[in-house]
């Protein structure tokens, strides 16, 4: 009896043991959009309870006979790619697309937020950004990215799924900068430009490039070149410094903050 009574609570164990793990690897679907994490906050977010599930074939279309918006379908198809592992095309339309699908397009009617507004609507059947100038679809794209996995793995093990609902924003302030002080600590071009990316994740738009200072001169002058041989070869704490050539420093300020990303 003894034996018997402990086997029984044994099994019970188990199963209960069993349920809560069941339980607790049970994938989340989103459903409330107003429970995203999305920084910086969005003016308006509201939810329509379900959800839009992006899968392998889905097509970024962009609104046809625009360059900047199929440059930022290209952005987004590039950044998505690692972040989830799928390979989307992008295609010119002028009509909208169907269902499962990513759709950026202009509207001169949409007046929210000047050049940067943006409206981002996902329902279960497509996911839309509408703004009224290129740097708004943009503003919106990197909306998008933070609804989805941060890498290829997470996606490998759950669906990608995103709530559906409306997302409205626009900058209240038109000046947003973040300075980087080159001039005391020198970065080199690469991190300048990872530094870019990700002003421009955050929707920042101008960047402070502090390239001159009692510790250090960071940009090539030609015609004296005393700058950056003795200026360009120190940095505060010691180390080597360094410069910016002239080609260098061009290669960085063609960089658009409303069309570069992560």
């Amino acid at each position: 009896m003894i034996n018997i009574k402990r086997n029984k609570q044994f099994a019970a164990s188990v199963i209960f043991l069993m349920l809560i793990i069941g339980v607790s690897c049970k994938v989340s679907v989103p459903s409330d959009l107003t429970k995203e994490s999305l920084i910086p906050k969005p003016v308006s977010v509201t939810s329509t309870g379900d959800y839009f599930n992006l899968q392998e074939g889905a097509v970024i279309y962009v609104q046809g006979g625009n360059e900047e918006i199929k440059k930022t379908g290209q952005y987004l198809a590039g950044q998505l790619k690692p972040a989830t592992g799928l390979d989307l095309e992008v295609v010119e339309t002028t009509n909208a697309p169907g269902a499962g699908n990513i759709y950026l397009t202009l509207d001169a009617g949409f007046s929210a937020g000047g050049n940067e507004g943006y409206e981002l609507s996902i329902t279960k059947e497509i996911v839309k950004i509408t703004a009224s100038a290129p740097e708004g679809l943009f503003r919106g794209v990197q909306t998008l990215r933070q609804l989805l996995p941060v890498t290829a793995a997470t996606a490998e093990t759950e669906p990608i799924k995103m709530a559906t609902g409306v997302i409205t924003d626009y900058p209240v302030y038109a000046y947003r900068g973040a300075m980087l002080d080159v001039a005391r600590h020198f970065f080199g071009v690469d991190d300048v430009k990872r530094f870019i990316d990700l002003m421009s994740a955050y929707k920042m738009n101008v960047l402070h490039l502090h390239l001159s200072d009692d510790q250090g001169w960071r940009i090539e002058i030609k015609s004296w070149p005393n700058l950056t041989i003795h200026g360009g070869s120190t940095q505060v704490g010691g180390g080597n410094g360094g410069f910016y050539t002239q080609e260098q420093y061009s290669d960085i300020n063609v960089v658009d903050l409303s069309y570069n990303g992560l």
